[in-house]
């Protein structure tokens, strides 16, 4: 069959389904949450060290820097998920799924 197949126990996937059929690990299609969320915090971290590094501190490049770091953590949230749109993949923990 073509199609995906469960990396835990091999069963084909049914486009669409959120459970394997045969061990019932939910199905994720595209980034998880948490890749998601690990995104944003590396962009905004990264962002706001650069900003740090180049700019002096003053109270309106604080502002203007963490207002770029959140920002830069949205632009890698959203980078992240296109970039992991097309796969498919199960997954054990429900912390894991998308939103």
């Amino acid at each position: 069959m073509s199609g995906h197949h469960c990396h835990r126990c091999g069963s084909s996937l049914h486009p669409g389904a959120m459970k394997c059929s045969g061990c019932m690990a939910g199905v994720v299609y595209g980034a998880t949450a948490n890749e998601l969320r690990r995104a944003a915090k590396i962009g905004a971290g990264a962002v706001l060290a650069v900003w740090c590094y180049v700019v002096a501190y003053s109270l309106p490049a604080v502002v203007v820097g963490c207002t770029a770091a959140l920002v830069g953590g949205v632009l890698l949230r959203k980078i992240s998920g296109r970039a992991r749109a097309h796969m498919v993949r199960t997954v054990t923990d429900q912390r894991a799924r998308t939103v």
